[in-house]
């Protein structure tokens, strides 16, 4: 086999490759997008939740009997505090030096 015949071969090899590894990532972004965007959709009923469910403890129900009924108490809200002095970003953000392989 001449060097233009092994070539042409590696090309078809590598373009063979390629088509599968496209073929193969297509569902994957399909699914993925629909993720992207079911997860959005649920973010967006996080506020009316959170008030829905504060509106029935506050009529009576039970954190049990909400249970009962499927509602989750919503996650308690993470606190959004001021950052103290000389803390920054640059000083919150811990640099690690790169590691070489465990096997090298």
């Amino acid at each position: 086999m001449d060097a233009q015949k092994i070539l042409s071969k590696a090309d078809e090899i590598e373009a063979a490759r390629q088509a599968a590894r496209k073929g193969a990532i297509g569902p994957l972004a399909t699914i993925l997008a629909e993720r992207k965007r079911l997860e959005a959709a649920l973010a967006e009923t996080e506020t009316p939740y959170r008030k829905a469910y504060t509106t029935a403890e506050a009529a009576g129900w039970s954190g049990a009997e909400l249970s009962q009924l499927g509602a989750e108490a919503p996650e308690p809200r993470r606190a959004r505090g001021k950052q103290t002095a000389g803390r920054g970003r640059s000083a919150s953000k811990a640099e690690v030096p790169p590691q070489s392989p465990v096997n090298a």
